[in-house]
């Protein structure tokens, strides 16, 4: 089982371009940090987590034995002063957050390809913001080592 934490406003159609022989399962949502999902149903299990995914993973896959873990952008803490996003630029971020802006930082000269990606609406994606901070803030412990950063 491939699984995928995707970072802050990820949707899954940012992956359906991606294919793969093995079972998937993207984990993108986090207005709810609940896990449940039976991982033990597999025999090998591989982690690719992206940006806030990481941080995400980190805290909620530490019991789990992974064949590999690849963390691509993000660090286990996620928001912290020197081992992730200063919290500062963070909660600047999330009081001044518009999507349009987003998507400009995301895709900048290629923003055409976004009108292919669904987003949910700018009011969810700031409570989506909320529940990352809230959630990176509460109990940082560095628990995974990532086998490719």
């Amino acid at each position: 089982l491939i699984v995928v934490f995707g970072g802050f406003a990820s949707h899954p159609s940012h992956f359906s371009h991606l294919k793969s022989d093995k079972n998937v399962i993207l984990f993108y949502d986090y207005e709810n940090f609940d896990l449940n999902f039976d991982f033990k149903a597999f025999d090998e299990l591989f982690l690719i987590a992206f940006s806030m995914g990481v941080c995400v993973a980190n805290r909620l896959l530490k019991e789990l034995n992974f064949k590999q873990k690849i963390a691509i952008n993000g660090t286990n803490l996620g928001i912290d002063k020197s081992k992730g996003i200063h919290p500062t630029i963070f909660k600047k971020t999330l009081q001044n957050f518009k999507l349009e802006h987003f998507k400009e930082t995301l895709f900048k000269e290629r923003k055409s390809l976004a009108k292919d990606f669904i987003f949910k609406d700018e009011k969810a994606l700031k409570i989506e913001l909320e529940k990352l901070f809230d959630f990176a803030l509460t109990k940082q412990e560095e628990n995974l080592l990532w086998d490719k950063v």
